[in-house]
């Protein structure tokens, strides 16, 4: 029997409009692109031009709508310099543009390209009636990523997305030999190249780490865009999204028997990315979005350079080539199937970058709607959950090709994307509600003894959007100044790299401040701080979410995480605390852990704690502006205290600011060294934003 009830794939257009096409489980609607030798879109086709096959089953088809490109939106009258743009009405709305840029894998050169294409888009090439977000994967909501129309806002948040993972692994980057690998000792040479097969596991773990953390961006992103009518383009920059890992045996001649056994070394398929992609293409299918991914790297070459040192052996410097060339083609397999199964495209091989994102944004001018009865047993269930079925789409006219959405799970809506009726639990999980109260947000992961580890959040909030009502004070408080007093609802949840829920924690508080001083209250804001358990290592969503019950005023924030294995004996850092003099000495709480906004020429301290050390820790600091480097400081050995807490040691140091240091985003990176590990274990990095104001 078909139930009636909605279909997983509701891609219908605005309401307004009169060829709005309802569905439920007995009709199955999906959008389909059609270009011709040009890459024109190709309009006049009826039913009879097309064929759809589920599971390899011809499907009879009930409709063929063409969608026409909204026209461009007549420009309103010039408005005042500096004055905010008119906010568009619903039925103004021609072009709904996510651009996500993937800076948890992206190289600097990566990211230097991609902003300079972003900007340019933005300046040259967004119309009346185009609502744009920019996102970035390390942090998925926020007051940053906010739809508008207001290119000041995007271009200043363009400026904000600097580089985040500084020991990202470059499979382009420059090639160091092991003198060890090379040497004529085949005990030597054999220990050097476990050695370095056991490091190379340890980067394809990173690397999946990496890549779950980005697509459970992308994927609470696609959550929220569903709110959105229409049809809408998700663009996203990325250079590594990897599905499959070569046998070392292919590129490493010298392995034996035992290592070729061992399971780093047998490659295979990335099935927690692979998975990971197949649930957001679903849910991008549900929502109507489709995922233009574009390669940053442009044309490159997997050529040696002046850069590399080789190998001294004949056969191990081909293997290094041949290492080099795969994972170049493999990265970039992942970008490919995430454009293909949600009907996109995907742009490599192309420097100019502009030219490529622009491209995206203009295949929504045109598309079909076409409708076929699906089959009896496509939503029952088995043991295992909905059962996925293959679509495929053909068109029976010479010359035309087709791009459309190549499956979906046999799921309702209701069943796969629940809309949550809590409004606290609304603004959490959507990006788009959720900026009436600034929010910023620093988790710190930790260990404590003997409890395991867990993430220290602080929520710094703006307090100015809550209700505030004066309070008298108590008969005997010896205090008569009166209180200022709001109620809000504060929460945090912990998602897991396959977007399920692993902890949460939701608490009321009270906000008070005496009358007397209740403007500076105003003026610093509130930090909260909360507490939540980490069952294991491994890659999370942190997101936070505050409700004002009074007017239904929220505000949320999220926070990529990637906990550490302390049991795996490699030098492990803590997050990072840092907050500035003006904190520590009461003159201000804008310089606070929570809020790390710094002015010219204070000094600041910052810190960790750290698990499996030796002795004599190293420390090496540098400072980052706009992705460029300004400073880096010495390899010193630093001194580190015991800590009762974690029941392990604390490192800090202090740096005083240039007086004349330009305002703006900053990152400190705090590099790590034990240098009585072996070599693959030396080196902990991590890395704190700050602003200069």
């Amino acid at each position: 029997m078909r139930r009636l009830a909605p279909l997983l794939l509701t891609l219908g257009l605005y309401a307004q409009d009169p060829s709005t096409i309802r569905v439920n489980v007995n009709l199955i609607q999906i959008d389909v692109t059609v270009t011709g030798k040009q890459g024109e879109h190709v309009a006049g086709l009826t039913p009879a031009d097309f064929e759809i096959l589920q599971n390899g089953k011809r499907q009879p088809i009930t409709s063929a709508l063409w969608v026409p490109g909204r026209p461009p939106v007549a420009a309103a009258s010039p408005t005042p310099a500096g004055a905010p743009p008119v906010p568009l009405k619903p039925q103004d709305v021609r072009r709904t543009i996510a651009i996500l840029v993937d800076d948890l894998s992206l190289s600097l050169q990566s990211l230097h390209y991609t902003r300079q294409a972003v900007r340019a888009f933005v300046e040259a090439n967004i119309q009346p009636g185009d609502l744009v977000a920019i996102y970035k994967t390390s942090a998925g909501l926020g007051i940053l990523q906010q739809f508008t129309t207001d290119k000041r806002l995007l271009l200043a948040n363009i400026d904000r997305i600097t580089l985040r993972t500084f020991s990202a692994v470059d499979g382009l980057g420059a090639i160091a030999s092991s003198s060890n690998e090379d040497s004529a000792d085949p005990a030597i040479a054999q220990m050097a190249l476990q050695m370095r097969l056991q490091e190379e596991a340890q980067n394809r773990l990173r690397q999946d780490i990496l890549s779950a953390g980005s697509l459970g961006s992308a994927k609470f992103i696609v959550q929220g865009l569903a709110e959105l009518p229409g049809r809408k383009s998700l663009v996203y920059f990325s250079e590594n999204l990897q599905l499959y890992d070569p046998p070392a045996s292919l590129t490493n001649p010298n392995m034996t028997p035992a290592m070729l056994m061992s399971p780093d070394a047998q490659g295979g398929r990335r099935e927690r990315t692979m998975a990971a992609i197949r649930d957001l293409a679903d849910y991008a299918n549900r929502a109507a979005v489709v995922f233009y991914t574009i390669d940053p790297r442009g044309v490159v070459t997997t050529a040696f350079t002046a850069v590399d040192r080789p190998s001294v052996s004949t056969r191990r410097m081909v293997g290094q080539m041949q290492e080099r060339q795969m994972f170049y083609d493999l990265s970039k397999d992942g970008l490919a199937l995430l454009a293909e199964e949600t009907g996109g495209v995907f742009y490599q091989n192309r420097n100019d970058l502009a030219s490529a994102l622009n491209d995206a944004v203009q295949d929504q001018e045109g598309y079909y709607l076409v409708s076929f009865n699906p089959d009896d047993d496509s939503f029952e269930k088995t043991k295992t959950g909905a059962k996925y079925h293959r679509l495929q789409v053909k068109v029976k006219r010479p010359g035309l090709k087709v791009r459309y959405r190549h499956g979906f799970v046999g799921a309702t809506d209701e069943e796969r994307m629940p809309k949550p009726s809590d409004p606290l639990i609304a603004a959490m999980m959507s990006p788009f509600r959720s900026a009436a109260v600034p929010i910023r947000l620093t988790p710190m992961f930790l260990e404590g003894k003997g409890t395991g580890p867990f993430l220290r959040t602080l929520i710094h909030a703006d307090v100015r959007p809550f209700t505030f009502k004066e309070v008298p004070p108590d008969v005997a408080d010896e205090n008569q100044s009166p209180w200022m007093e709001a109620n809000i609802v504060i929460a945090a949840f912990l998602f897991g790299d396959n977007g399920t829920i692993v902890e949460k924690v939701s608490q009321a508080q009270r906000l008070r401040a005496r009358k007397s001083v209740f403007e500076k209250f105003l003026a610093d804001g509130v930090t909260q701080t909360l507490e939540l358990p980490i069952a294991k290592p491994g890659a999370y969503q942190l997101r936070t979410a505050i409700l004002d019950p009074a007017t239904q005023k929220a505000g949320s924030a999220s926070q990529f995480v990637d906990v550490p294995n302390i049991k795996s004996k490699r030098l492990i850092l803590s997050d990072l605390a840092l907050y500035g003099d003006d904190f520590t000495q009461g003159k201000s709480n804008q310089s606070s852990p929570g809020t790390r906004q710094l002015r010219g020429g204070e000094r600041f301290s910052y810190g960790a704690y750290l698990y499996n050390s030796g002795p004599e820790p190293i420390l090496q600091v540098s400072l980052y502006r706009d992705g460029k480097l300004i400073h880096r400081g010495k390899k010193e050995p630093i001194a580190a205290k015991p800590d009762p807490e974690t029941g392990t040691r604390a490192v800090e140091a202090a740096m005083t600011l240039a007086a004349k240091a330009p305002a703006g985003e900053y990152i400190l990176e705090f590099a790590v060294q034990d240098p009585t590990a072996p070599k693959q274990r030396q080196f902990a990095v991590r890395t704190i934003d700050f602003t200069i104001r």
